[in-house]
């Protein structure tokens, strides 16, 4: 059906009454309206008139193009048409393309002529109708389906923010899609596909990176200080302006550094960027015993001047506080930047790197029983020294290089040089491969600087959620008492965290394995001998000044693990006290090590992350809302009106202070970017080699032992198996066999296909 109005009929058919109507039309019951209601229509505004009949064709299953417009003498739009997306035909140069690779695409246009045309009424500057066609020339998609037309999808900015906030803790594009279609009863109740989510990832990924992916992520970093005055980032460049070395600690890493920083950990990670470039993660161990994160570091390559600046800024970055012990996996740059930028620090190789090395050097299983005894035993540094002398003369090594080398490394690894320093319980870098392993749950190789220091945050925010969790526990729960000495276990519970108390408990326990020899007294100090049950032959010292209160003990397990030992609290039965002396408490492994203040998140971020913190906040309080307003139907209506009275109130306020709803689609970018993006680095480790080349030679045909074809395609198949004198004049074995032009021509006439042009497919 095809109707028109003359712009007199036009005049007279609408007022501002229906005007506001129209601009509400997604209130109204499309389907009760006849074309006469059409015909009647008037619009504020060319927008409003384009969403009115995108609904219409939503409602009867076709989709709206926007089509031809005209303009008055002044330029302004007075004129627009408005088609079914099935209006015109494809143009014949399409067909005609000689350069086509790629399969047609389906006819999706059928000349129809479905149509509203509108006008502006210069008197009331109102849009009204024109011409309204109704007919189509194909069939109309059904209502189950109409979802699927483009012009009918669209992401919502409610759907945005929930994707950005699920894409934030690492969830994959398809199960967000999945997630969301089950939550509102179905894919056809999205108003998109999961094409649409991509595209707009994709899209998201894009615009932040649009000044450049190391200038992006310099920016977000700089702008995390209006929420975090503490964090910091520090990177330097190469000599054609690109990003070289990048480390960066947020506030709560560089408060936890102060407390934990006694002992560091350290090693580097690959594949997590697109650049390939070696990440380190800087890490130690907290109050509870888990791994905690002090900072990450982006480095240009594995050189010893990449490890010695970035060690030199974490220093600065730390205020300039220095471990007491460094734990690494034994890399020689590592080894060396240690030395100079750490010189007083003790630096510790992974017992596990060096086990796997003694095991790829060693074969004899004995001396590989000595290595492990050297590495994991407690002894002295007298009874190394005589067991490494008798094995070197028993296996004659002494001109061994290998040999030599862990010799002279021998304070980093052996067990009697390492005996009384204080690792809170590192011996490997384990921590820092359980870090890389989490990390891999998020990050991939694809990864772009910017996503790379998103997701690194992320992994931070977690280790920080569990840290929590552990610390609610402690001052939430009193263990059970069961040692005779409860006053000290009372007390023990009290001041160390659950994870260290377990271990502080056991020492308590062993008390009952301890045998008095004798208890004699110097001046104010009194000094007990001990021995261990069913072993007379170890005499262990412990004194305990009765002035001053300091408990030391010959053992040295304090200094090694900075909480008593059994042969301490034997000394404390002794004295009968009641309590653990200060001075042996170590303050690291005490539950107050921190305040609550400092386990809370910010909630007063305005970046994009505070944004989807506070949205997920909102979503989770709604569930009991949603519940409650789906059980009958008065209760749902007086839900959904108020919903809507509070969204327009927030409307209002957001208009108000200026703000825009977009939100997830802006970013703050500096004009001119100032670091250009670093090129993708060579990693350590065997390159990877084209299959063509893996073996140092070429395929060759089983027939006639020529290169460059297989049995399958050879040129002589069918003429029988080539003969070895043949294939002496074609070059040989190791050589290509060569064939003229007239050669040629007489094997594709019979053998080969020709190509377009006149071409063959030769190697």
């Amino acid at each position: 059906m095809e109707v028109s109005l003359s712009e007199a009929d036009g005049d007279c058919g609408g007022s501002d009454g229906d005007a506001n109507k129209v601009e509400n039309s997604d209130l109204e019951d499309l389907g009760g309206l006849s074309v006469d209601d059409i015909l009647k229509k008037v619009w504020h505004i060319i927008e409003n008139a384009y969403e009115f009949y995108r609904g219409f064709g939503k409602l009867h299953g076709f989709g709206v193009r926007k089509g031809d417009s005209g303009k008055d003498c002044d330029g302004n739009v007075v004129r627009y048409r408005f088609f079914c997306n099935k209006e015109a035909l494809r143009e014949r140069k399409h067909y005609d393309r000689v350069d086509r690779t790629r399969v047609h695409k389906p006819e999706t246009r059928t000349n129809c002529k479905a149509m509203l045309s509108v006008y502006l009424d210069k008197n009331d500057k109102h849009w009204k109708v024109r011409k309204l066609v109704t007919e189509h020339n194909h069939d109309l998609t059904p209502a189950g389906m109409v979802y699927l037309i483009a012009n009918h999808r669209r992401l919502t900015e409610v759907a945005k923010t929930q994707i950005a906030g699920m894409q934030a803790h690492g969830i994959a594009t398809s199960k967000i899609v999945g997630y969301m279609a089950g939550m509102i009863g179905g894919y056809s109740m999205l108003g998109f596909l999961k094409k649409d989510v991509y595209n707009y990832a994709d899209k998201m990924r894009r615009i932040k990176v649009a000044d450049g992916d190391a200038n992006s992520a310099l920016v977000y970093l700089e702008g995390k200080a209006e929420s975090d005055p503490m964090a910091i980032a520090k990177y330097n460049v190469t000599s054609d302006n690109r990003l070289a070395n990048l480390i960066w600690a947020d506030g709560s890493s560089r408060v936890d550094y102060q407390f934990f920083g006694d002992v560091l950990a350290f090693d580097s990670t690959y594949r997590k960027n697109k650049y390939k470039r070696p990440i380190v993660i800087f890490s130690g161990s907290n109050n509870h015993k888990q791994t905690t994160i002090f900072g990450f570091g982006l480095l240009l390559d594995e050189s010893l001047a990449s490890y010695r600046w970035m060690l030199e800024n974490l220093m600065e970055i730390m205020c300039r506080k220095k471990p007491s012990v460094v734990v690494t996996d034994g890399d020689k740059a590592m080894i060396k930047a240690v030395s100079e930028v750490l010189p007083e620090s003790t630096h510790r190789l992974c017992a596990w790197h060096v086990e796997k090395n003694v095991t790829s050097n060693v074969k004899d299983d004995e001396l590989r029983g000595l290595f492990r005894r050297w590495l994991y035993a407690d002894m002295a540094t007298d009874v190394f020294e005589s067991e490494w002398e008798q094995a070197m003369e028993e296996y004659g090594l002494g001109h061994n290089q290998w040999w030599c080398q862990m010799y002279e490394k021998k304070e980093m690894w052996a067990s009697s040089y390492l005996h009384d320093k204080f690792c809170a319980g590192y011996r490997t870098t384990s921590c820092c491969e359980g870090i890389n392993a989490y990390v891999n749950k998020f990050s991939k190789s694809t990864h772009t600087i910017f996503e790379l220091v998103q997701c690194l945050e992320m992994v931070a925010r977690e280790y920080r959620n569990k840290e929590m969790l552990l610390q609610f526990q402690s001052i939430n729960s009193v263990p059970v008492m069961t040692t005779c000495l409860r006053s000290l276990e009372r007390h023990a519970a009290s001041v160390y965290t659950r994870e260290v108390f377990g271990d502080v408990k056991k020492e308590i326990e062993g008390v009952g394995a301890l045998i008095l020899i004798t208890r004699r007294r110097i001046m104010n100090s009194m000094i007990y001998t001990l021995e261990e049950y069913e072993e007379p032959n170890v005499h262990i010292m412990s004194s305990f000044g009765r002035s001053t209160g300091k408990l030391t003990c010959q053992c040295n397990f304090w200094k090694k693990h900075g909480y008593p030992c059994r042969h301490m609290f034997f000394v404390m039965k002794a004295e009968h006290l009641k309590e653990i002396p200060d001075n042996i408490v170590l303050r690291r492994w005490r539950t107050d090590a921190k305040s609550a203040e400092q386990y809370t998140e910010n909630w007063g971020d305005y970046s994009e992350r505070g944004v989807i913190l506070r949205h997920g906040a909102l979503h989770s309080a709604s569930q009991w809302l949603f519940f409650l307003g789906a059980q009958r139907l008065s209760m749902f209506q007086k839900t959904m009106r108020g919903i809507e009275s509070l969204c327009k109130e927030l409307q209002m306020d957001c208009r108000a202070f200026g703000s825009s709803m977009n939100r997830t689609e802006e970013y703050v970018r500096e004009a001119n970017p100032v670091v250009r993006d670093p090129v993708v680095a060579k990693t350590k480790g065997a390159p990877k080699i084209p299959k063509k080349k893996a073996l140092g030679k070429r395929r060759r045909c089983t027939g006639c032992k020529g290169l460059g074809h297989t049995k399958r395609n050879c040129p002589d198949k069918g003429a029988g198996r080539q003969n070895p004198d043949q294939a002496e004049e074609c070059g040989g074995i190791n050589a290509t066999c060569v064939i003229s032009n007239d050669d040629w021509e007489s094997i594709v006439g019979d053998n080969l296909c020709a190509e377009p042009g006149g071409k063959f497919n030769a190697d």
